[in-house]
């Protein structure tokens, strides 16, 4: 038997009322509308929901028990849609994302929290990885979209990728370091310490090959191992602190431990300008982003905006 949930509505808010008049001016409806709705609904379930006077409109013992039912089952539905309305406006439903390492840090984990904030119904799945760990998880349709240095994915037909913008990058160590003590400073003093990074693809091979001769090449994914290979910025930023260990990150990373006087910039006097890291959102080309999806790489682009300039 098929029950309208309209018809539920209705009884519902008749028994809220106790009058046809009432009732069907809540509703929105003309009294005769509701009362051919109230008959059509006892006719289908078989049972005498309300008995009917001049005064009111009561229900019998029977429609009781009906009438708890559907007030459960119209609560539960304007839920759903409630729901569903707010992630059509992209206020909530279920994202997955996978960030690189040093651009979740910077943006995607504030950009995360801004609409965390804004809209407290999103229900998120975010996760930092090394880009390929992190390419492999959208190939794999584990996540919506990937956000990384998206050069070396532009290749790879079944993406669709967008830009960011460019990540300008800075060598950092820790105070007091032996380094900064020298006043000229060449390749063959730096790669006297290890290099702390995350695995890169070939193409980054630029930025550790002349500071760390420990580097290798990972033997199943093809990517730049440094010295110290880290799948976590902060974890990286630990060892520095640590230790003689020098890394490469944003100065948003580290402004907070340059002004506690616990790290400082390492200048590389031979490196013409900031090593730079073009970033961007990656998707299948067959997959339809959520709207919540739309959201965060909106705030993600506005975050990187926000510190693009070297």
């Amino acid at each position: 038997m098929e029950i309208d949930l309209k018809l539920l509505q209705y009884a519902v808010v008749l028994a809220r009322h106790r009058h046809f008049g009432r009732a069907a001016a809540a509703l929105g409806i003309s009294q005769p509308t509701l009362s051919r709705n109230i008959a059509t609904l006892e006719k289908q379930i078989g049972l005498r929901v309300f008995e009917r006077s001049h005064r009111d409109v009561v229900a019998t013992p029977a429609g009781d028990d009906v009438l708890k039912m559907a007030d459960e089952l119209v609560t539960r539905a304007e839920a759903i849609s409630n729901r569903m309305q707010l992630v059509r406006d992209g206020r909530g439903g279920r994202l997955r994302v996978a960030a690189g390492i040093y651009i979740h840090d910077i943006a995607v984990r504030p950009a995360a929290i801004d609409m965390i904030k804004a809209n407290p119904l999103v229900r998120l799945e975010l996760l930092e990885r090394e880009w390929t760990a992190a390419l492999a998880m959208l190939m794999a349709d584990r996540v919506d979209f990937a956000v990384l240095d998206v050069v070396a994915l532009r290749d790879i037909p079944a993406l669709r990728v967008e830009p960011l913008g460019k990540i300008h990058g800075v060598y950092f160590c820790r105070a007091g370091h032996p380094l900064l003590k020298k006043t000229s400073r060449r390749p063959e003093d730096v790669r006297s310490y290890p290099f702390v990074f995350s695995a890169v693809s070939r193409d980054k091979i630029g930025l550790i090959e002349d500071i760390d001769p420990g580097f290798t090449v990972d033997s199943t994914t093809g990517d730049l191992l440094p010295s110290i290979a880290v799948s976590s910025f902060r974890f990286g930023l630990e060892i520095v602190m640590g230790t003689d260990a020098i890394s490469l990150g944003h100065m948003s990373q580290i402004e907070s431990g340059i002004a506690a006087g616990h790290l400082a910039v390492l200048d590389l006097p031979w490196r013409r300008g900031a090593p730079a890291g073009e970033m961007g959102v990656a998707y299948k080309r067959e997959r339809t982003l959520p709207p919540a999806a739309r959201t965060l790489i909106g705030l993600s682009r506005k975050r990187v905006r926000a510190v693009e300039r070297p």
